[in-house]
């Protein structure tokens, strides 16, 4: 909901501010006293380009600053767009200075002007002669035509996500047809080179281990060869038992050797039970002999290969499956294909139906539309209108979530004319009227929006302007309604109601906004009835008005 507006030095408003409400708010005033002006500026403030020059002195800056309450809409539209607002409110500023360079901010910080605009997506419309682009585009019917009826299509979406994967999945395949040739050559060279190595789980991490604990291995069987040889000569030098044998000659003749051929002699025994343990300790280890070159080019292999593939060298035996697969599947591309088509068929077949359960639901509902639009086109003084939905079935290349219906919006404004497009046929009056009922019809499907309405009734009095005014409250109920309006039917309805007038000092003019109440409206619906004489009878019929 629009909560405020803010105009500074904007053409010939040197500064309002206007506080809107929730409901129906109505501006009235003479021709040319700057009501449109108000619309161009909130337009301006939502990111439209300035098509005014802006005489502004220098360093002087035009403003315009709308505030919004933060209602669901917009709030799911901050969600789509990833923003975080702790505020309540949203506060958009343009400003555009005396070299015409302007800006725009979002909560005080400087935003493009696209990022107010999809905030604002589906939140504030504007409603003016010729500016019903909505009433041009059939998708916008389309919607109209399921909001209307309540038609859910969940499952239609779900079924069109189906089809539409299985319809990529079968035209890849087909597009893999034009060079199957070439990539069976390509997977059987790859499938050749890795065949070569036959990668399996885990063995890259067992030869790699093999390596590092091997390698240990043989230093330690060197080692121990060499401590073996050396026990084998010590063994065949009999020098030891030469040296016992001469100190045991010694002790004889001299006692006093008798303590050193000891110790001799149980320093030989303890140097012989080494040897033995030794020995039997080399005799008792058992290790694999391994080929180290072997293991040290299948790692090599298996490092080259992995470069080949761009894979870890322990995942070689992933690719293995993979190339055994894609080549299993293009030597059966034939039946491959024909699986994938029956997915595709069958998927296709399955939206169909849905689309077509559908596309009978809105037929349905588009006649019961189109006869309640005609029933009210003469109400708003269109008096031989007449809208017509026609349906046709699109291409399958453009089926969509929606369905698979494409919609033609035909409209006339004389029984005896041909149907035609609406913006061939319609006037910008007629289509303003036109929108209002198909606004009005929705107002119950509709909630939380600001509509705004300028001039929708000109041209209109008596009977008619009060069919429009009932309409426009109607929409009013569970929306937001900005109208400006010449018709005293359209201005009374208004649950709120501002008066814009011009003032002309100094031969400068301005224009300045009055809020009515009381007196001053009736005063100002009656102006609107009688014209710049108010009379009492005007005053009396005004009130009545009011009243009613």
């Amino acid at each position: 909901m629009l909560v405020s507006l803010e105009i500074k030095n904007f053409l010939l408003i040197k500064q309002i501010s206007i506080n809107f409400i929730d409901g129906f708010n109505a501006f009235t005033g003479e021709t040319g006293a700057g009501k449109s002006i108000i619309i161009e500026g909130l337009k301006l403030a939502l990111g439209a380009k300035n098509q005014n020059t802006l005489y502004l002195k220098e360093n002087e800056i035009s403003s315009i600053k709308a505030v919004f309450e933060i209602n669901s809409l917009i709030r799911r539209n901050l969600d789509e767009l990833d923003i975080n607002f702790e505020d309540d409110y949203l506060i958009v500023e343009r400003q555009i200075n005396s070299n015409q360079k302007s800006k725009l901010l979002i909560n005080d910080e400087i935003k493009p002007l696209s990022q107010v605009k999809r905030i604002l997506k589906n939140v504030i419309e504007f409603q003016e002669n010729f500016e019903q682009q909505e009433l041009f585009d059939n998708k916008y019917f389309l919607r109209f035509i399921d909001n209307i009826g309540n038609i859910k299509k969940n499952d239609l979406d779900i079924k069109f996500e189906k089809f539409k994967d299985t319809k990529n999945i079968y035209q890849a395949h087909l597009d893999n047809e034009k060079n199957i040739n070439e990539k069976l050559e390509i997977l059987k060279i790859k499938s050749n080179k890795i065949k070569i190595l036959n990668p399996t789980k885990n063995e890259y991490e067992e030869f790699i281990n093999k390596r590092n604990l091997n390698k240990n291995i043989k230093k330690l069987s060197e080692i121990s060869n060499e401590i073996k040889t050396s026990i084998s000569n010590y063994n065949s030098n009999d020098s030891l038992n030469s040296i016992e044998k001469n100190l045991n000659k010694l002790e004889s003749i001299d006692k006093e050797y008798s303590d050193i051929s000891e110790k001799f002699t149980s320093l030989i025994l303890d140097i012989n039970e080494l040897m033995n343990e030794l020995e039997y300790k080399f005799g008792s280890l058992d290790y694999e002999e391994i080929n180290f070159d072997e293991i040290d080019e299948k790692i090599y292999q298996y490092q080259q290969l992995s470069k080949f593939f761009e894979v870890k060298p322990e995942n070689l035996f992933l690719i293995k499956d993979k190339i055994s697969n894609e080549i299993e599947a293009l030597e059966n591309f034939d039946r491959e294909k024909e699986i994938k088509f029956n997915n595709y068929l069958n998927d296709l077949n399955s939206f169909k139906e849905e689309a077509l359960k559908i596309s009978k639901l809105r037929k349905k509902e588009s006649k019961k539309i189109s006869e309640s639009i005609n029933r009210q086109l003469p109400i708003v003084n269109i008096e031989q209108g007449e809208i017509l939905f026609k349906f046709f079935e699109k291409d399958e290349k453009d089926y969509n979530s929606q369905g698979y219906d494409e919609l033609d919006v035909l409209f006339r404004t004389n029984k005896n004319s041909e149907f035609s497009s609406i913006k061939k046929v319609a006037s910008g009056g007629e289509l303003s009227r036109l929108l209002l009922i198909i606004k009005s019809l929705s107002a119950n499907n509709e909630s939380n929006l600001t509509l705004i309405f300028d001039e929708v009734d000109s041209g209109l009095s008596g009977k008619i302007a009060s069919n429009v005014s009932e309409k426009i409250n109607n929409i009013s109920q569970k929306n937001q309604v900005i109208a400006i309006t010449h018709s005293p039917q359209v201005a009374s309805k208004a649950h709120k109601h501002w008066k814009i007038e011009k003032i002309i000092k100094n031969d400068v003019m301005t224009s300045q906004i009055i809020e009515l109440n009381g007196e001053t409206r009736v005063n100002e619906i009656a102006s609107l009835i009688s014209g710049t004489k108010i009379t009492e009878t005007a005053k009396k019929v005004a009130s009545d008005l009011l009243q009613n």
